[in-house]
């Protein structure tokens, strides 16, 4: 968590997947101070998307996060998408969903609510 999906009607290069995926962790990671380690980026290729769209982002992420800190992130993936894929900002579409930080595990253990990643990961450790 947070599990973001980037599709695109074309296959992409393997060094725009791994750019975009240092781009979103690190994103995500400064506007939200989350650990790089929950962050997961997933691609499918060959969407149909609208016509105009030539990459889509749906990112699931922890609810409790600001409406501020949600369009930092959308306009963090915006610009990194349009820069990396070579598009119109106007071409990148995203949709961010809050999800409860109880309905998922990572490692085995209930994810920690926002600003608990540090308790969290501690008891993981010991």
């Amino acid at each position: 968590m947070p599990l973001y999906t980037i599709s695109t009607k074309r296959t992409l290069l393997d060094s725009e997947q791994q750019a975009l995926v240092s781009a979103f962790t690190e994103a995500h990671c400064s506007i939200t101070n989350a650990p790089a380690q929950f962050v997961q980026v997933v691609f499918s290729r060959g969407v149909r998307l609208r016509s105009n769209s030539i990459v889509h982002i749906l990112g699931s992420i922890r609810s409790g996060r600001s409406d501020k800190i949600k369009s930092e992130l959308i306009s963090a993936f915006v610009n990194s998408a349009s820069q990396i894929l070579s598009c119109p900002r106007s071409s990148c579409a995203v949709d961010l969903i809050d999800v409860p930080a109880s309905w998922v595990i990572e490692g085995g253990a209930v994810m920690p609510e926002p600003g608990q990643e540090q308790e969290w990961l501690a008891q993981q450790a010991g």
